[in-house]
Parts: C-alpha cells; structure tokens; sequence
C-alpha cells in the first residue's frame, strides 16, 4: 500500500514543479506586456521564497489537518494563485499576487508534505526516497517547458496558458489528495534535543548552494540570447530540468552509499565552474547545453543532500520540523540569485560578475557544510 501511495506525492511533486519553467514566460511579459528583466526575477524569487517561508508554518498545519487536509490545501492555493495571474493583463503587482504569492504558498504546502511522506513510509532508504520525490518535482518543469512552449508558438498568449496551468493543475493535485487514505495519520515531530547551530549552518550552506542553480534557470534565456536562438535556448532549459530531475535520482541514491560531504563537493564545485564558464566565455551550443547539464544536475544536489543530512542529525521523525528552516536558504536564494542576474544584467548587459558571484557562492557552500560535518562530528551524531 505504502508503494501505491508514494505514487501522490511524486504527482503532486510533478504538478507543483512546474514553477522551474517560469523562464518560458520572460520573453514575452517583457516583450509584449513591458515588464523588464529585474519585474520578472522578483516575481520567480518570490515564488521561491514564498514557497520555503509557507513550508515554516506547515508544522503548525500538521497539528491540525492529514496529509490529505495539506494537499488540498495546496491545490487551492497553488490552482488559484495562476488563475488571479492569468486575468492580470500584464499588470506586475497581480502576477506577482498571484503566482509569486498564492501560488508559492500552495507550492510549499504540497511540497513539504511530499518530503515529509516518503521518508516516513520508508525511512531505511531515505536518501533514494527523498531523491525520487524531488525528482518528481523537477520533472513537472519538463513537461511545462515542452506544452508551454507549443502553445506559445502556436499563438496562445501567456495568460491563457496562466489559466490551464491554474484550472488543471489544480484539479489534479485535488484529484490526487483523494487517492490517500481518508484517516490517514498526521504527519507528527518529535521533541529531541535540538542542535542549533548545526541548523544554521545547514541553511547558510543552503542558500550558497542554491544561489548559483537559480541564477541560471531564472535567467537563461537572456544569459544565451545573444549567441543561441529561441529554440536552442528553450532546449537549454529542458537540460538544465531533465539533468536536474537526474540529479536529485542520482545523488539520493548515491547518498545511502557514500559520505554526504564528498558528494557535496563534487556537485557544487561542478555546479560553479560551469555557472562561471557559461556567464564569461562565449561557447558552441553543444557546449553552452553540456555546462547547463552540469549546473543541473549540481544543483539537483542540494534538495537531496540537503534534507538527507536534516534527517541524518536531527532524526526523521523530526525532518518536517525542521527542514523547512533549512530549506528556507534556498527561499532567500530564490529572491537573491535570480534578482541579481536580472539587475546586473540590465546595468551590464551581460552575467559576467553575475557568475563570477555564483561561483564563490558555490565554493563557499562547500567551506560551511564542512564546518557543519565537522561540528556534528564532535557531537558524535552518526
């Protein structure tokens, strides 16, 4: 039964995860509806920061509805929050309601819940589990990408496709909250001794993390628009989510096997070094598409790393508790990666200090997670 269940939270996963496709839509909110560059960073930062600053109250949520109370509640808002988009005419401040807002808060509800499940259900494999929820995130901006960018060609203007993404997806996370078992038990912590510090550090080396992966996939279509065209730049995002969703699979699995610290480093030094080579050098397109397939995937790292490493030194009964604190580093950096590519592209013209900025961040990332392992080391946390 536990096997058939696991199928909801990899759909709703799937549906919510759409958001990565957002940089489908830039090009013509700036071109046809006048937002600039920064307007629409602030508005895909938000969804970010939204979505992780919602996952806090989550607990608070738990005390009161089931897994399928959070799911449906996440439908309402995430299903919503694009339909308020889409009857927005172009105006920023109901786009940014509306998905940067609503959205994101149906985002986080559906996605803690989906963490917090899976690795209840199956806690001696928590590494792979956890990978193969996330991956179910990254692979809805997949399929968005590729139906998104059809009916853009075709003529459908970005709020029609607002609409559906609003209606159906919204419907389908509902549909899905319906398969789990109506008294199924809520999602409970536990009050262990909480070690405080090693929390802190696990979200600043969050946020360093993540900064360098969403500066790209924010930006991405104006980092490549001078060299590449349209189409080439729309293949760039399909890499950067497919290597993503293969990413999260990988290192999950990977993570029930060898240390955590060694595969930190592998993926965030990959994650900088091709964040840089993309922003300074121009490249040939094969090239261009295999750096993006490295921050992908390096930065896939981070949402299965990351949340094996809470489970690991606080306990899985307690992940729901606390990992949406740590998580809470990649909000912040979805506000500041894609906002400052945006704003220093539109005072340069180019994203070289940009990734210049990713790549110490990423190295940085490395230096705090180590003084985590070794501080929970001294703690003897196993």
């Amino acid at each position: 039964m536990k096997r058939f269940n696991l199928a909801v939270p990899i759909g709703v996963m799937f549906l919510i995860g759409s958001v990565y496709a957002w940089s489908m839509f830039v090009p013509s909110l700036t071109t046809d509806y006048g937002l600039n560059a920064s307007q629409t960073q602030v508005i895909f930062g938000f969804i970010i920061a939204t979505f992780t600053f919602s996952m806090l109250f989550s607990n608070r949520l738990q005390q009161h509805f089931n897994a399928r109370g959070l799911y449906l509640l996440s439908a309402l808002f995430f299903g919503g929050g694009y339909i308020v988009a889409s009857f927005s005419a172009g105006s920023f401040f109901i786009i940014f309601l509306g998905i940067g807002i609503l959205s994101g808060i149906g985002t986080g509800l559906g996605y803690m819940t989906s963490i917090a499940l899976p690795v209840m259900w199956f806690p001696e494999k928590k590494g792979l589990i956890t990978g193969l929820a996330a991956s179910g995130f990254a692979a809805g901006s997949i399929g968005l990408t590729f139906w998104a960018g059809w009916l853009l060609n075709n003529g459908a203007s970005v709020f029609t496709i607002f609409r559906f993404i609003g209606g159906a997806y919204g419907v389908l996370i509902f549909v899905l909250a319906l398969l789990l078992p109506k008294k199924m038990s809520k999602i409970q912590a536990t009050l262990n001794p909480l070690k405080v510090k090693s929390s802190v550090l696990l979200f600043v080396a969050m946020f360093l993390g993540t900064f360098a992966g969403l500066l790209v996939i924010g930006n991405i279509k104006l980092i490549g628009a001078e060299f590449y065209a349209e189409n080439q730049l729309s293949m760039a995002i399909v890499v950067f989510s497919a290597a993503n969703l293969l990413g999260r699979l990988f290192w999950g699995w990977m993570s029930d096997k060898k240390r955590v610290m060694m595969l930190l480093v592998i993926a965030l030094l990959m994650q900088g070094l091709a964040t840089l080579m993309i922003g300074v050098f121009e490249w040939p397109l094969i090239l261009f598409l295999l750096f993006v397939l490295f921050i992908g995937a390096g930065f896939g790292a981070n949402f299965v790393l990351f949340a094996h490493e809470t489970a690991r030194v606080f306990g899985v009964s307690n992940l729901s508790r606390i990992y949406p604190f740590v998580f809470l580093g990649y909000g912040l950096a979805g506000i500041a990666g894609p906002v400052t590519g945006g704003a220093l592209y539109d005072a340069a013209g180019d994203f070289e200090v940009a990734s210049a900025i990713s790549f110490t961040a990423s190295l940085l990332g490395i230096f705090v997670f180590e003084v985590h392992r070794k501080r929970t080391k001294k703690l003897k946390v196993r």
